[in-house]
């Protein structure tokens, strides 16, 4: 299916992006395709949020001893719910296969590579998001499509097991299992024989982070690139030298999107607290893990010796107080960064391609980013 926008909006974003530095962070600024005020939204997203700031309030909160289960229903349902389009279904190879994880479990993995490909391509591992309990390869898979077909790489979709029937460390040991297959296959895909990246959106954005943390701990030297999409990065809500907490009266806004932006920041939290603490803890955790440890709060890191990274987030984003932490931590460290924040966003923009031209320009983003250091 033809994308919702034309081509020229990509141009309008790369013509107008700049570059910036807030706080000690080296920063490229993306701008609304078709421009706007200070502190406007993104006119995709407003027309769906524009109404919110009315029905918030009438927005169901969980009944009072409603189990997880319960809490996270109507929510999984939204994560599971598709918002692209069909824009990359030619000249690119599926391929399905299994790997097993530390306790047996097949974790089905999704495979894609151009009809055409090369050898020794590069090489990424993806994990979608959805707060641990929904979304799904079905979600991502145009985000990994697309990476394929902007530059010849090799792209594995892993189909993680959910929470909370699935807690820690499971989805983490699947993602382990699969990145550690693809790596030790890498010829057999036809990728080069080094090191791979990893990515991932959201909870998929953690994970993604715990990976690389734990190619380091355990000296496996597999990641070369990781690639955040509004990670999750501060499951314990802790405060660091650069995280207080967050503000959203800090977000930047006009008469016309103050109330929305608030109304949007404020779905978002009860979206991952249930209207009942932390969900994300909950759910994942489930008390298996103490939530300050790195794998669960990639930001409580000390940040040595890890891998180029790339980090992206939209500027209105409930994440972006602890991402942009993150970006403050790692630069201290002296990491190779690269940050990108996209004008007039939230949460959840990535994996809308076809329909958000910020998906697509992410994505040659993260494709750039693999050629100049892979």
């Amino acid at each position: 299916m033809p994308r919702k926008y034309d081509m020229s909006l990509l141009d309008n974003m790369k013509k107008g992006q700049y570059k910036t530095n807030y706080k000690d962070v080296d920063v490229l600024v993306k701008p609304i395709p078709e421009g706007g005020k200070d502190g406007d939204v993104d006119p995709r997203l407003f027309k769906s949020m524009k109404m919110l700031p009315l029905i918030i309030h009438f927005i169901p909160k969980p009944k009072k001893g409603a189990t997880i289960e319960e809490q996270i229903s109507k929510t999984r349902d939204m994560f599971n719910e598709y918002k692209g389009e069909i824009v990359i279904s030619e000249n690119i190879e599926t391929t399905n296969v299994t790997i097993p994880s530390s306790d047996g479990y097949q974790v089905p993995v999704r495979i894609y590579k151009r009809t055409n490909a090369q050898k020794d391509l590069p090489l990424l591992v993806y994990y979608h998001g959805g707060g641990f309990f929904g979304g799904g390869v079905h979600i991502v898979e145009q985000m990994c499509k697309m990476l394929v077909d902007t530059i010849d790489c090799v792209v594995l979709n892993v189909d993680y097991r959910l929470c909370p029937d699935n807690q820690y460390p499971k989805p983490l040991d699947d993602c382990w299992a699969a990145t550690c297959w693809a790596y030790q296959n890498s010829e057999k895909l036809g990728a080069a024989k080094k090191k791979i990246a990893v990515s991932g959106d959201s909870a998929g954005g953690n994970l993604a982070a715990a990976i690389t943390l734990r190619d380091r701990e355990e000296k496996t030297g597999m990641i070369g690139l990781q690639a955040l999409i509004y990670p999750a990065v501060n499951i314990a809500a802790k405060n660091t030298e650069f995280y207080k907490g967050t503000d959203p009266e800090l977000y930047r806004t006009n008469r016309k999107t103050k109330k929305p932006v608030k109304a949007m920041y404020q779905m978002m939290n009860m979206l991952v607290s249930g209207g009942n603490g932390n969900m994300l803890e909950e759910v994942y955790l489930g008390g298996n893990l103490d939530p300050e440890h790195i794998y669960a709060s990639p930001i409580l890191d000390d940040f040595h010796d890890l891998p180029p990274t790339l980090l992206a987030f939209g500027e209105h984003d409930f994440l972006a107080f602890e991402d942009f932490a993150y970006a403050r931590h790692a630069t201290k460290a002296n990491i190779k960064l690269k940050t990108i924040i996209y004008r007039g966003l939230g949460h959840g923009f990535a994996d809308q391609i076809g329909v958000m031209p910020q998906a697509e320009d992410l994505i040659k983003e993260i494709a750039c980013m693999m050629m100049e250091v892979l």
